[in-house]
């Protein structure tokens, strides 16, 4: 896909379209025109109500429109060359700066390398003042409406002007939309695709049940947000697990038959991280102190979703014992700056905000440990790149990440939220490596190899492949 003549080339590069600071490694090659939008609202699950209204209005105003694409992509079927597919990620948070957003740019990148007609639908955050097109295949949407997602700061709830959706899907047509998140935009393109006739599946990349359980305390949200996501799922049949984990979450507590539920490799960006990046100063450089300790690295938002008040308990915990190891912070989030509160009695506890490039890859490297407390994660991203740069990691026993882990000899699932345990294990991390060397090198090397089964080669042709024999078996049967 490449970029719409609706869009407005002129001078982007002397506008401003957004008051955040420039993203790094995004590039503004056209935007939309300028459209209405509403004021953008707080948070407050009452406020939650007016997605819907929103919603049903936006279906309601483009409804002609939307049939007369069906009508469009009938006639495209019969003349579109069978096997060569196009397809269409959308989710939610692309304008933001997450682990999907990363992840999902990574993958579109590397896809169209290889010739893969894909391309990524979301909708602009609500500091832009237009909609835009990044890097000519990433379409953020102009916006119509949005609010603060609940219990979740600086994450948003938006519907995007489908009618701007409708020209694109007419320009660029696709034969498969893939949904990362079950959010307003996701439900919003998702019915749009159902109306459509497009061909639809799920990806489960958010633990959303666990954020909510665990960010808002009202239950009657609890019981809608389980509702709405059972509902977008069973739409967006099949839907691709991350692991073997979530993969019984999806069938027990989602309700997706298990004939409909497909495993697939996960990949990612491992070009910049390896271990020959070790002792190379960027830990010392970035924390300013050159005191070798036994050094614990956690990269990833800060914020309690992320368990991060368990992990400063355990250290508070691991402080009084005034062992010999440090514990660093990377990363940027709402709970940032209580964390640096209530750790300011601990010099050996260091919270540098946002690395990126080498510095982040150098310090992973530098890392003995990678540690990661998270119980809502579906994969974990962070965890691929510290055992590709040669790094144990230290996960828990829900959520993603402990597929990663286990039975590879490159790190520990321990009990989520059991506190001894987890010390225990701290204290036994230090010991191997001081005391012995030769089996904790032995570790890292195993890290590395494990880190290598995520390349996007990898996950990018499992993926493919999975993509055509979806397209061929649902169109074949519209055919019949």
């Amino acid at each position: 896909m490449t970029v719409s003549n609706s869009t407005d080339n002129n001078d982007i590069s002397e506008q401003r379209f957004d008051s955040r600071p420039p993203i790094f490694g995004r590039t503004i090659t056209s935007v939309f025109p300028p459209y209405f939008a509403f004021k953008h609202q707080g948070t407050g699950p009452i406020k939650t109500a007016l997605i819907l209204v929103m919603l049903v209005w936006e279906f309601l105003v483009n409804l002609p429109q939307l049939f007369l694409l069906r009508r469009f992509f009938r006639k495209y079927r019969k003349t579109h060359k069978k096997g060569d597919i196009r397809v269409a990620y959308c989710a939610d948070c692309l304008d933001e700066v997450n682990g999907i957003a990363n992840n999902l740019r990574q993958v579109g990148s590397f896809m169209r390398a290889q010739n893969y007609d894909v391309s990524l639908i979301g909708c602009v955050f609500q500091t832009r003042t237009r909609g835009v097109i990044e890097d000519s295949y990433v379409f953020l949407l102009p916006r119509f409406f949005s609010m603060e997602a609940i219990g979740y700061p600086n994450t948003e709830l938006a519907i995007p002007h489908l009618g701007t959706l409708v020209k694109l899907l007419k320009r660029y047509p696709v034969d498969l939309i893939e949904f990362e998140t079950p959010s307003s935009v996701g439900w919003a393109v998702l019915v749009c695709a159902k109306i459509i006739g497009i061909k639809t599946i799920g990806h489960y990349r958010t633990d959303a049940m666990s954020y909510v359980r665990m960010l808002v305390s009202a239950k009657w949200v609890h019981v809608a947000v389980l509702f709405f996501t059972r509902i977008f799922y069973y739409l967006a049949r099949p839907v691709v697990s991350p692991g073997e984990a979530y993969k019984k979450i999806l069938i027990d507590e989602i309700r997706v038959p298990e004939k409909d539920v497909f495993i697939l490799p996960r990949g990612i960006a491992l070009d910049l991280y390896h271990p020959s990046k070790r002792n190379r100063g960027k830990w010392e450089k970035i924390v300013g102190s050159p005191a070798k300790k036994v050094r614990f690295l956690f990269v990833g938002r800060i914020s309690k979703e992320k368990d991060i008040p368990f992990l400063e308990n355990l250290w508070h915990e691991i402080h009084k014992q005034n062992v010999p190891a440090e514990l660093l912070f990377a990363g940027d989030g709402w709970y940032l700056e209580t964390l640096r509160k209530n750790f300011a009695d601990c010099p050996e506890v260091h919270c540098v905000g946002v690395q990126q490039g080498e510095d982040l890859a150098g310090l992973y490297a530098d890392a003995d440990f990678f540690i990661f407390p998270s119980g809502t994660d579906t994969f974990g991203n962070v965890v691929v790149e510290a055992l590709a740069s040669g790094t144990p990691a230290i996960v828990a026993d829900r959520g993603g990440p402990q597929d990663i882990i286990r039975n590879k000899n490159c790190g520990y699932i321990l009990p989520f939220h059991d506190m001894d345990t987890w010390l225990q294990q701290l204290d036994s991390c230090i010991r191997l490596v001081r005391e012995n060397p030769e089996a904790y090198q032995a570790m890292r090397e195993n890290a590395f190899t494990r880190g290598l089964d995520f390349t996007l080669e990898k996950s990018a042709t499992a993926q493919w492949e999975f993509f055509q024999k979806i397209c061929a078996e649902h169109y074949h049967e519209k055919e019949s």
